[in-house]
């Protein structure tokens, strides 16, 4: 038998039925897409999603919420993980360096935009000074703003200062994913209308993925997964409003 063939036999047979399954979630509220913090059990969309697909090839899944820096280093390093949510391709490049990892299809698409005060929608970039995200996320589509230091960075540890800082005039933006925005309006006792997206200021389209470093047996059987079951996919999809 062929040496590669041998070895993907082998990793197919390394998570058989009942066995757990190790992923790493990113430690944030990123509800109705994936809740994972100290406060509160893991849940939203994604997680439910790796949920069904645990349950579909019998196996028990353990979700480890890890700040961002951890995750990558006991995925990659420690090797105590066989998958990472969320993760792209684009992201933490420093944090991966040279190193070869695995990406399933999207789980989900995204987009992230600029939230502004109502009455400051359709003001245009020149009025954006302050902009504000939660640490640890990348404004990706301001990045030619803040290069030339026309528009300066502010980060908090949640989305919840994000918005106080907004609505009392503190920041003159902040950039985030609407539908997450919405939810955490709803928790603040606010509505839509006290802040909204301004399609005219930049935004990005994204989209969530698994990883892996050694695993990708695991992320096949992931994607075909996704493929033969879209009916799972659009039942948890209509349960959180997506």
């Amino acid at each position: 038998m062929k040496r590669w063939l041998l070895l993907a036999l082998l990793m197919a047979a390394a998570l058989t039925q009942g066995e757990t399954l190790r992923v790493g979630i990113e430690q944030h509220d990123y509800y109705p897409y994936y809740r994972a913090t100290l406060e509160s059990p893991p849940e939203g969309y994604c997680l439910d999603l790796l949920e069904a697909f645990a349950e579909h090839e019998g196996l028990t899944l353990e979700l480890l919420p890890q700040p961002l820096n951890r995750l990558y280093r006991n995925m990659l390093d420690e090797q105590s993980l066989d998958l990472l949510f969320p993760d792209n391709t684009e992201w933490a490049r420093q944090a991966k360096a040279d190193r070869h990892l695995y990406y399933s299809e999207a789980v989900v698409q995204i987009v992230d935009g600029t939230m502004v005060l109502a009455n400051r929608r359709g003001q245009g970039l020149n009025n954006i000074r302050q902009l504000g995200t939660v640490r640890g996320f990348t404004a990706q589509a301001w990045q030619p703003q803040l290069d030339a230091g026309t528009v300066h960075l502010v980060e908090t540890q949640d989305l919840h200062s994000l918005i106080r800082m907004v609505v009392r005039g503190r920041l003159d933006a902040l950039y985030a994913n609407p539908q997450v925005v919405r939810y955490q309006l709803g928790q603040l006792d606010m509505t839509d209308n006290d802040l909204q997206l301004d399609p005219q200021l930049p935004l990005t389209y994204t989209s969530f993925h698994l990883s892996s470093a050694s695993r990708p047996d695991l992320i096949e059987r992931f994607d075909a997964f996704l493929a033969q079951r879209p009916d799972t996919v659009q039942r948890l999809k209509a349960r959180y409003g997506l």
